[in-house]
């Protein structure tokens, strides 16, 4: 094969139909910080396995519909529950996974209320398309050329009581994915301070597709809430 010809084909996008990596949460709430550390497997029809080694062993199952499982392989005990809240449609990095746009605010019914550009940025407001149950007046989305790069949520009075920032961005498979994401949670006259960072993107691998498709043992014992 011509040389130029086999740099071009190695240089393509490796595509994906599933992919895994690892992440690290940080959470500080009132000077206390609490780690999470897991590896996600994610499917590009939305099937996701979590699996926790910090702060326990656990898996978590969900898929896009909002069908959660919870698997505690030591107690050999599984929780399910379906709600849309669960789906691993609102888990951030699926909207860069899937390549989603505007963080799949127009697919849920937003509407672009204001748009402008500032110092290279494109500055939307969002909102939403009826009253929800949290006192969401318009979301503000900042974006660097096809990056989203910031979020912000705003209440009734024009308050900011959640920020939300990606960075740190990464070619996985073709698409742009922040290995960075910093969610800073307004509450009361404090705010809790998450850091989650995402590394060693793995695109089909055969061992991930098993995780993928784990079966929980017949004879896990059901948990109740």
């Amino acid at each position: 094969m011509n040389l130029l010809l086999l740099i071009y084909f190695l240089a393509l996008p490796q595509q994906f139909n599933w992919v895994s990596f690892s992440m690290v949460k940080r959470i500080n709430k009132t000077g206390v910080t609490s780690w999470m550390d897991a590896r996600i497997h994610f499917d590009k029809s939305g099937d996701m396995v979590t699996y926790f080694t910090k702060p326990q062993e656990l898996y978590v199952l969900n898929n896009a519909d909002g069908e959660l499982k919870v698997y505690n392989p030591k107690e050999n005990s599984v929780f399910k529950s379906v709600n849309y809240n669960y789906s691993s449609q609102h888990t951030p990095i699926f909207y860069f996974l899937n390549e989603k746009e505007n963080m799949g605010l127009e697919e849920a019914g937003y509407e672009i209320s204001t748009s402008e550009v500032n110092d290279m940025l494109l500055i939307t407001k969002w909102t939403p398309p009826k009253k929800s149950d949290i006192d969401l007046s318009y979301i503000e989305v900042v974006n660097d050329g096809e990056k989203n790069v910031y979020q912000g949520f705003y209440d009734d009075e024009g308050v900011c009581f959640k920020k939300v920032f990606y960075y740190d961005f990464e070619n996985v498979g073709g698409k742009a994915v922040p290995k960075s994401i910093t969610e800073i949670d307004f509450i009361e006259e404090d705010s809790v301070i998450s850091k989650t960072t995402f590394s060693d993107f793995i695109l089909n691998d055969p061992i991930d597709r098993e995780i993928l498709d784990l079966k929980i043992p017949e004879n896990a014992k059901l948990l109740s809430k």
